[in-house]
């Protein structure tokens, strides 16, 4: 079901079109319901209006829960710059385990592909971007672009990869945060990180090393990134940031880091400051070149 809904701007008239369908797969594989899986795209009003880069967006939540209508007034910025913003809702840890959120997200960029004409997407400039565990997923999904890696079976033979990456606050190394202070316990049976991946990290070392964007990261391949982290990150340590900006320098890669002064997690005005979107759109017009 689709839903199209002006959108006020500034700068032109945009269309919200809500509860756009990417996936069929049910979410409760033993429950006798149906939940397609949907996705919000902002894009112009105007279906004459030439084809524009995609700007895939993850919402944050632990992995627990994906609000991604949320976001939508700060993405309207992105819509006006000249991208078709997609937020999507992947599966949560509650509904089914690692690895079916990045499994969603791949296939949502294969079905912006497949539909790019009618969406009004250029399937060849397509990037990621998301905060918390959505950053976290759109760095694995960076890091395994073009791999086929994490790929599902709806869209076959169309395409995953992404031309940038943009990953804000977000988790890469499960265990590499242990030491750090945190105002939770990553380590705990009942953590966001134990839910996701079916059990405490002391006991799924294989299934936390298979989430760990930093494995994947491959000289040539590895897309450009952007990483943005707040120095007083309360949840996610600031040590997780700089661990996968070397990981991708060391291995030749196009990473830039972004470090906000006295920024705590995502609910940080720090973060969401007017200086950090420039920085972003910055980067993303290096990469796609929008209209």
């Amino acid at each position: 079901m689709r839903k199209t809904l002006q959108v006020v701007s500034q700068r032109e008239r945009l269309a919200l079109m809500a509860d756009v369908v990417y996936s069929q797969v049910c979410p409760y594989p033993n429950r006798p319901i149906n939940m397609p899986l949907t996705l919000y795209l902002l894009r112009p009003f105007s279906v004459a209006a030439p084809p524009r880069p995609a700007l895939v967006w993850l919402e944050g939540g632990g992995w627990m829960s994906v609000g991604h209508a949320v976001s939508i007034p700060w993405l309207v910025g992105f819509a006006e710059a000249g991208y078709v913003v997609a937020s999507v809702r992947y599966r949560t840890s509650g509904e089914s385990k690692f690895p079916a959120q990045i499994e969603d997200v791949k296939t949502a960029i294969r079905f912006l592909r497949a539909h790019a004409t009618a969406l009004g997407v250029d399937g060849e400039r397509i990037a990621v971007m998301g905060q918390s565990a959505g950053g976290h997923l759109a760095a694995l999904a960076g890091t395994t672009s073009g791999s086929g890696l994490f790929e599902g079976g709806e869209w076959e033979g169309q395409s995953s990869a992404v031309s940038a990456v943009v990953a804000i606050a977000a988790p890469n190394d499960f265990f590499a945060q242990l030491p750090y202070p945190s105002a939770v316990d990553h380590g705990a049976p009942q953590s966001a990180e134990a839910l996701l991946l079916g059990g405490p990290l002391a006991e799924r070392k294989p299934q936390a090393e298979a989430a760990n964007p930093l494995r994947y990261i491959q000289p040539g391949r590895t897309p450009p990134f952007l990483i943005i982290h707040g120095d007083a990150d309360e949840i996610v340590a600031y040590n997780q940031a700089e661990l996968l900006y070397q990981a991708l320098r060391e291995s030749g890669g196009d990473a830039t880091l972004v470090t906000v002064p006295g920024g705590r997690h995502t609910t940080s005005p720090e973060l969401w400051q007017p200086e950090v979107k420039e920085e972003i759109l910055a980067f993303l017009g290096r990469y796609l070149s929008p209209a």
